[in-house]
């Protein structure tokens, strides 16, 4: 009997250093992460929309000076800010591309939309510095007046706000985009009157 007992013994302790060296009893699973709600993954999405623009609209709200006493000068002001802005449009198309669709119904149609827009914007741009770059230093008047031709263009694209209007068509993007502090910069830089346009030479 004492020898089995001993033979007992020696198993339960051999149990025992088996489990010591498997690193005991395993750790219970993490928590599981908490879902977001529809209201957070809009305002999350319509964030990331806005905060692409605000650059973009930072850039066209700060034309250069205008000066046709230094009318070469000028229009090279002009054209780096217009080139400017185009670059800004084109670092905002990569964010919306890798935001995806809205996270609301016809999410796709809206995401394709907002891109819309703005590839349109940029395309407005790319033709208003097509004409800065075609404008002639040498004949002031005329620089003049495409500068000021461009100035309204570019205070008309800030004022329609075609973005603004595509985020508002959907009642959920709406309140997101009423309570998303990047949207309120947007609405801010497309406020009218944001863009000061030089007065028509003579």
């Amino acid at each position: 009997m004492g020898g089995h007992r001993r033979v007992a013994v020696l198993l339960a302790l051999a149990v025992v250093l088996a489990g010591c060296s498997s690193g005991g009893p395993a750790a219970p699973p993490a928590p599981p992460t908490p879902s977001r709600t529809p209201q957070e993954l809009a305002a999350d999405w319509t964030g990331a929309v806005c905060g692409a623009l605000v650059p973009v609209l930072g850039r066209l709200t700060r034309p250069p000076a205008f000066d046709l006493r230094a009318p070469e000068a000028t229009r090279a002001a002009y054209g780096t800010y217009l080139a400017e802005g185009i670059a800004e449009t084109d670092r905002a198309r990569a964010t919306l591309a890798a935001a995806g669709p809205a996270p609301v119904p016809d999410g796709d149609q809206i995401a394709e939309q907002v891109r819309g827009d703005v590839a349109d914007l940029r395309a407005s741009l790319v033709d208003a510095k097509q004409q800065v770059d075609g404008a002639d230093p040498a004949d002031p008047i005329s620089l003049g007046r495409t500068l000021v031709g461009v100035g309204h263009l570019v205070g008309a694209l800030l004022s329609s706000a075609e973005v603004v209007r595509t985020l508002n068509g959907s009642p959920a993007l709406r309140d997101a985009y009423a309570r998303t502090p990047a949207c309120g910069q947007l609405q801010h830089a497309v406020a009218p009157a944001t863009t000061p346009v030089p007065a028509p030479p003579t």
